[in-house]
């Protein structure tokens, strides 16, 4: 589900036969590692959720520092790139030293996701590789299950694991640039996920000021 010359990893294209994440590899032993801490307990424990009317939505990008932890409502930019996004509601966001892409943490702890930004990715490229498997390490893998929902500016796909559930959400901006969004957690962690990918997609920008675009 990486499209060959599509994934950007350390401002390098990297070209994949599959959606494989071996050029994100501390945020995946980073994932794996709270996959299996999140069925103990949460990973937030002793923190306050915020709730929908709690959340003010920061209209100004700030470019993602590692090692800072972002909460609801914030909007995100890539440093050097134009692309950002609005951190959910009841989500939180957080990038690893060593790595480029941050990644998104629910509150109560059910819920990971990770983002891919595209490049030179067309519609047809996008169908190709969701219909792929997604394979992450420690022997966690997801295969693609149902049919994908598509839109004019959007494509998603549901997934499914070992005891997980994963969605994707490919969203296509001009000029072949793109972002999949990708969150996984238990079945029973997963029934907002829809509404969170949704979310994530309408406040996707690809050029500063431009929402989707």
């Amino acid at each position: 589900m990486l499209p060959p010359k599509a994934l950007v990893c350390r401002e390098t294209f990297i070209e994949r036969p599959a959606f494989r994440l071996s050029c994100v590899v501390l945020p995946v032993v980073v994932f794996c590692v709270l996959v299996t801490s999140m069925r103990v307990t949460s990973v937030w424990a002793g923190l306050e959720p915020a709730s929908a009317p709690d959340i003010q939505q920061e209209d100004r990008a700030l470019d993602i520092e590692s090692g800072v932890t972002y909460g609801a409502g914030t909007r995100l930019k890539i440093p050097g790139t134009d692309w950002s996004f609005i951190v959910p509601v009841l989500w939180r966001s957080s990038r690893q030293e060593d790595s480029d892409m941050p990644f998104l943490m629910a509150e109560e702890g059910k819920g990971l996701g990770m983002m891919f930004p595209l490049a030179d990715a067309t519609r047809e490229v996008v169908h190709d590789h969701l219909s792929q498997p997604l394979s992450l390490l420690h022997g966690l893998s997801f295969i693609p299950a149902g049919a994908e929902v598509e839109t004019e500016t959007s494509i998603a796909r549901s997934y499914q694991g070992d005891g997980m559930i994963g969605r994707a959400l490919a969203k296509l901006g001009p000029g072949g640039a793109g972002v999949i969004y990708f969150i996984m957690g238990p079945p029973e962690g997963t029934h907002g996920f829809e509404s969170v990918l949704e979310r994530l997609g309408q406040s996707t920008r690809f050029t500063e000021g431009n929402p989707s675009q």
